[in-house]
């Protein structure tokens, strides 16, 4: 059982990486919705030591982490006997984008075919929701030309030096370009691939159960983040996460934002749901990055949410 404390708990949160994708956590943050609840939060981004954010909560580096759920479904599938929890979901949908160098009247998932594309190189998880969107619609991967690999910038770059038909990028790399009249909106995969389980907080078993009475207050908090976030406009929002990224015009980060809400990439509340779960498997077995089909109950607590 925690022991009663009176001050402030302190709590180390941490993100995979700085993207608007992640804007819940962002104003949950920034907002005072963690504070509020007694919680003293540390915020960071996973540091280049360890891989991903599961690596850091194994290695006693963060409490609470922000990560696909995808890992740990994967890590089932090689044989781990156990894994984090992931307990409040973040995403309820893909926020990444397909950017054309030469806009159609209307997107067909046909101009792919032969083309020249970018897909995203820093995470499997993009990729493989990207595969499943194709394969829905009737492309083979395969019959892409694909550069594939590419750190976000590189990727950038290159479609910015017309080395590529298409670019497969998240806010707020998609909107500025966009706004440089480099690239076209051309797909938004969220609305596409409907909800998915794309990323949510995790935290190990040791953790939820020792620190119950923490992890309530963290997600109470992150659920009133999520309300305001539905209440407010893309303009507040941006405001409230723009010291997040000081080099990103305001103007510029609430199209991103606006993007991302118009399509409800964020939950209304932070349940994760099993339909999703099962949504995201099909993703990864298409995508070839597991094999069999893992039980909910063995990656989602539905205790907290």
């Amino acid at each position: 059982m925690q022991a009663r404390q009176s001050g402030p708990i302190p709590l180390r949160l941490m993100e995979t990486f700085r993207t608007v994708f992640y804007t819940p956590i962002l104003v949950s943050v920034a907002g005072g919705f963690l504070r509020e609840e007694g919680l003293d939060v540390s915020f960071s981004t996973c540091p280049p030591q360890f891989p991903h954010p599961l690596s850091a909560l194994k290695n006693g580096a963060a409490d609470i982490v922000q990560s696909g759920i995808m890992r740990c479904i994967i890590a089932l599938d090689w044989g781990a006997e156990t894994t984090p929890l992931h307990f409040a979901e973040i995403n309820a949908r893909d926020g990444f984008f397909i950017l054309e160098r030469e806009p159609q009247d209307e997107f067909s998932w046909e101009s792919l075919r032969g083309a020249s594309v970018i897909p995203v190189g820093f995470s499997p998880m993009p990729w493989a929701s990207l595969q499943y969107a194709m394969r829905n619609n009737g492309v083979d991967p395969s019959d892409l030309n694909l550069m594939m690999g590419l750190p976000l910038d590189d990727a950038v770059d290159a479609f910015r030096e017309g080395r590529a038909d298409f670019i497969h990028l998240p806010e707020p790399a998609a909107g500025r370009l966009v706004s440089e009249g480099a690239g076209h909106m051309a797909v938004a995969l969220g609305m596409v691939n409907g909800h998915m389980a794309y990323s949510s907080f995790a935290a190990t078993r040791e953790f939820l159960s020792g620190q119950g009475d923490t992890v309530r207050r963290f997600t109470q908090g992150f659920s009133r983040a999520l309300g305001w976030i539905q209440a407010s406009d893309p303009a507040k929002i941006a405001g409230a996460i723009a010291e997040f990224f000081p080099d990103v015009p305001v103007e510029l980060l609430a199209g991103s934002v606006g993007r991302l809400k118009e399509q409800g990439t964020w939950p209304v509340n932070p349940a994760l749901e099993q339909p999703e779960f099962e949504r995201l498997q099909e993703a990864l077995m298409g995508a070839g990055l597991v094999r069999e089909h893992q039980s909910y109950e063995d990656v989602v607590t539905r205790e907290f949410a």
